[in-house]
């Protein structure tokens, strides 16, 4: 009876062993496919020197934000978002195998370095959005002149914190504000469009008619005489 028990209980074990499913072995990751050649030749693309870029000791002049960069996004720095970083990073670090880990921390210093002159760029272009929003709120045409011309005037200080390309907006703004305050000036008016100066332009030149010596002409009196005329002295008579 002992030797039956005994037997009955390792059947029971053995079939609650056999029961347990096998445990599963960890699998290796999937091989990354290699990048293609005209994905990595997507870098550097542009011209911004990004590798000097990236390696920079002194803040980058937000003035260099105009510069494109990875021609994949057809961008220029001053528009590069988060989600283009990343793009970046993972095509540098694929086409850059044998130094990825090298690759990703020049991708992430770019990418510091261009925050930080995105961040100044955006300081300074919502001070200009101020100076606009006061200019709104001018009450008389000499509040919104004295406005323009101090902005004129104040464009040093600013183009040096934006890109070119928001100096030029900026500049052919105040331009055109000033001039839209000129013209409706009273007394000043709009200027006439070159079609209405042509339109008082006569159609041909108009024909001199010669009557007789007392009156030679009906078109007024006659010029004067030109300066290459010889002109006969008393000495001479």
């Amino acid at each position: 009876m002992g030797m039956f028990a005994v037997w009955l209980g390792g059947v029971v074990i053995g079939s609650a062993f056999a029961q347990q499913p096998a445990p599963v072995r960890p699998q290796a990751p999937p091989p990354v496919p290699p990048p293609s050649a005209a994905e990595c030749a997507l870098l550097p693309g542009g011209n911004a020197p990004v590798n000097k870029i990236a390696e920079l000791a002194q803040p980058l002049s937000p003035r260099s934000l105009d510069l494109t960069y990875f021609t994949y996004f057809n961008k220029r720095l001053a528009d590069l978002t988060d989600e283009d970083f990343e793009r970046i990073a993972d095509i540098a670090t694929k086409c850059n195998r044998t130094t990825a880990r090298a690759a990703l921390e020049k991708t992430k210093r770019l990418r510091d370095v261009v925050r930080e002159s995105q961040t100044v760029r955006t300081q300074t272009l919502n001070k200009v959005d101020e100076t606009k929003s006061a200019l709104s709120k001018a009450r008389t045409p000499r509040e919104k002149v004295e406005a323009l011309n101090n902005a004129w005037a104040d464009l040093h200080l600013v183009q040096d914190t934006i890109t070119k390309t928001d100096l030029r907006e900026y500049a052919a703004w105040i331009s055109r504000s000033l001039q839209a305050v000129y013209d409706s000036a009273p007394g000043y008016g709009k200027r006439p469009t070159v079609a209405e100066v042509l339109a008082t332009v006569p159609p041909r030149q108009e024909q001199v008619v010669a009557i007789s010596r007392a009156q030679p002409d009906t078109g007024g009196p006659l010029p004067a005489r030109p300066w290459w005329t010889q002109r006969r002295e008393r000495e001479d008579e």
